[in-house]
């Protein structure tokens, strides 16, 4: 079965910080940023939670438990990471919900504050994350060369790799993954495989699709290529890179990649044979397509991230911090591993 790639560094020309994420949960610290804040009315409760060295789906247990409502009732944007300390928001049908006065959860969780609002979250409610991150074990040049590689992803953006936490310990999710889908009967699955299949699959088609296409001029788009609109969700395919370069130049327009499924804007020309290779790489052809179709929809992702509000500051002798904001989706490892030359694979800290 193949193996997810190893994606190389984007500013290996540039001297790293070394070290790596610090021991503790505080050292990872994850503000969620809401697509939009909630109303104040409405038929469902919003809570805002801090976790600690706890995941999302523990959360959703231990709110469902003290509010007395099922899991699934629960609405969250997004997956949080464990070993960290994080903050989120979680909806509840207020009708049957009890007052979060009246929540016994734990020492590991904490009610930040309360609201109301007229629908239930969901995945995808959400613009983007904070983080700050504390590196230990760096040189006394730290500081300064951690800002040099800030200040090149700035200019260039970061390819919008999925991180490894997507693909599961040594990459085995990619493995069971691949050999579901390239069955010549599929077995049937339990809901979480549903979902976790088909994205770990579409994942790895992305990230080989952007390795590919980083090797291709950057200049200008290609023809074929599906772009998106800055500030916007409409994509279109570019007919005539030249007359498209000044929008491409003030970033105006993104380049995306595939997330494969039956509704992903299709690609032409030179960016379709490159999605073709990523998918053949894996062996998926039309049969595992379908099969994987009728559980993802698909989209498109952009090629590149552009981390924002970044601050490099010295925490001490051998310590970093970085603080910065990525567009949920994006994988802040992946900035870490710019800086320090960590591995993809393996613990970050």
């Amino acid at each position: 079965m193949p193996k997810p790639i190893d994606p190389p560094l984007w500013t290996s020309d540039l001297a790293g910080t070394g070290g790596a994420i610090g021991p503790d949960p505080e050292d990872f610290l994850v503000d969620e940023v809401p697509l939009y804040a909630p109303s104040g009315s409405g038929e469902h409760l919003y809570v805002r939670l801090r976790k600690r060295s706890r995941t999302t789906k523990d959360l959703i247990r231990a709110v469902a438990n003290a509010a007395g409502v099922p899991p699934q009732e629960i609405g969250t944007a997004g997956m949080k990471d464990k070993h960290a300390v994080t903050t989120q928001w979680v909806s509840l049908p207020a009708r049957t919900a009890k007052s979060p006065d009246s929540w016994t959860l734990g020492e590991a969780f904490e009610i930040v504050e309360t609201s109301r609002h007229t629908n239930k979250l969901r995945t995808g409610h959400l613009s983007a994350n904070r983080f700050r991150i504390r590196l230990v074990g760096v040189g006394d040049e730290a500081p300064n060369l951690a800002r040099a590689i800030a200040s090149r992803i700035a200019e260039r953006g970061l390819p919008n790799y999925f991180g490894a936490q997507r693909f599961g310990t040594r990459g085995d999710n990619l493995d069971t993954a691949t050999e579901w889908a390239l069955a010549e009967k599929p077995r049937r699955i339990p809901p979480f495989e549903r979902k976790l299949f088909p994205s770990v699959l579409q994942a790895e088609v992305f990230n080989r699709y952007v390795l590919g296409r980083i090797r291709e001029p950057l200049e200008k788009p290609l023809v074929g290529e599906v772009v998106r609109l800055e500030g916007s969700r409409a994509m279109f395919v570019v007919d005539k890179p030249d007359e498209e370069m000044e929008r491409w130049r003030e970033l105006d327009i993104v380049p995306t990649g595939p997330i494969f499924g039956p509704k992903m804007k299709p690609a032409s020309g030179k960016p379709l044979e490159l999605e073709r290779a990523a998918l053949g790489e894996l062996g998926l052809g039309d049969v595992a397509l379908s099969l994987i179709g009728r559980l993802a929809d698909g989209t498109r992702r952009d090629l590149f991230v552009r981390p924002s509000d970044v601050d490099i500051v010295q925490d001490g002798p051998g310590r970093l911090v970085a603080s910065f904001v990525l567009p949920s989706g994006s994988y802040a490892t992946l900035l870490v591993r710019e800086l320090t030359r960590g591995p993809f694979f393996g613990d970050p800290r």
